[in-house]
């Protein structure tokens, strides 16, 4: 007895962005220290690996990044910040 054929599938649509994908931003959670990417607009960004709420900088002020030589920890910070501290958190 002959079997039917599935037809194909039909081909993926491809992605579109939203409007505004444009107008996300970043910053790094205040409690497990993951990239959170957020809209521009929020007051505040809530993790979803950890649930800790992280406040957003207020619109206009610049950030910057790096990486601690110690512990190897993405910090951001206030761009002109004379210095960094990394807060460490006990689980």
């Amino acid at each position: 007895m002959p079997v039917p054929l599935a037809p194909y599938p039909s081909p993926p649509t491809p992605f579109t962005p939203p409007a505004n994908a444009g107008t996300q931003s970043q910053l790094v959670c205040s409690g497990c220290r993951n990239l959170l990417l957020y809209p521009v607009g929020a007051t505040s960004v809530c993790c979803a690996v950890c649930n800790a709420v992280t406040a957003v900088p207020p619109p206009g002020t610049e950030m910057a990044q790096l990486v601690s030589g110690g512990c190897h920890t993405l910090l951001m910070y206030i761009r002109g910040a004379t210095s960094v501290l990394v807060a460490t958190q006990s689980i």
